[in-house]
């Protein structure tokens, strides 16, 4: 287990006898009435309580405040791929209010499966083990704050964060992903507590984007050997909560939202997220977290 303080299945069972629910210890949180921005390719299960899943071995704690994630902060070459669009919305379960305030992060990796900001890493597929140097790169990494950032809107939307990214390559052993993390920041920028989910996609859109649109198709084999229905994280029951539908084309690009239903409760849960102990030579992903 990682060195970060975050708010476990075990320790949501205790409080409301209950699993899968998500939970945020959020001092001075914006709930509000307005209900959250949801765009035409929200599924009906939107108030369905979104089940944690595990961070991985790739979480750096980068403090990126942007929304535009395809560069790296300090210039340099953007990330090639199919654009994403992506909308988060982030609401109370129970109500539907949306939830203002907290800090939303994405990570995850690029067209040939490599995540920024690691000494090392196996994507598998081909790829040559010297190129998962990517330790002084912080590309495909950001945050946003609901109800704060306008993001890729004209304004801010309550309970909403958008980030402009690309579709994720594949790595070994893992469906293809993005990982998500929720969190209230303190006014010092440490962590007070925080939640992770991932975000995947169908298997005939990543089929789609990786066999038709460059760089992903230079890539062998070119489909994401490990489906949703195989990956070692995704289960059968998140279906219908992490599996997001896309509008769009290779050629122009994708849009994807992804709801998050959260149920407050009072949990104590203090310190800073930091690299897990090991970081940079992870795995694949591993399971979800069970105590």
């Amino acid at each position: 287990m990682t060195n970060e303080q975050h708010i476990t299945r075990r320790q949501a069972m205790k409080i409301a006898g209950t699993t899968g629910a998500v939970y945020f210890l959020a001092p001075a949180l914006t709930v509000s009435s307005a209900a959250p921005a949801f765009a035409a390719t929200a599924g009906a299960s939107a108030a369905r309580l979104t089940p944690e899943l595990t961070e991985g071995p790739y979480w750096v704690n980068t403090m990126l405040h942007r929304s535009n994630v395809v560069g790296n902060s300090h210039g340099g070459r953007l990330q090639q791929g199919v654009p994403l669009k992506l909308y988060i919305n982030v609401f109370e379960a129970a109500t539907k209010k949306a939830m203002n305030g907290l800090a939303v992060d994405i990570w995850h990796a690029n067209a040939h499966g490599l995540y920024s900001d690691e000494s090392s890493q196996q994507a598998g597929g081909g790829t040559d083990s010297s190129a998962g140097d990517t330790i002084s790169d912080n590309w495909l990494r950001g945050y946003q704050i609901t109800g704060k950032d306008r993001g890729l809107r004209t304004r801010p939307l309550h309970g909403q964060v958008s980030f402009r990214t690309i579709w994720p390559g594949w790595y070994t052993g893992r469906a293809i992903h993005i990982h998500v993390r929720v969190r209230k920041l303190h006014s010092s920028g440490a962590t007070i507590a925080g939640y992770t989910t991932q975000i995947f996609f169908s298997d005939a859109d990543n089929t789609h984007v990786l066999t038709t649109a460059a760089p992903y198709n230079a890539r062998s084999p070119q489909s994401d050997p490990t489906t949703d229905q195989s990956d070692t994280v995704l289960t059968r029951g998140d279906f219908a909560t992490n599996i997001v539908s896309v509008k769009g084309t290779v050629g122009k690009g994708y849009t994807a939202v992804f709801n998050i239903a959260a149920a407050i409760a009072e949990v104590d849960a203090a310190g800073s997220l930091s690299r897990p102990s090991g970081g940079g030579t992870g795995g694949p992903g591993g399971a979800p977290p069970n105590s």
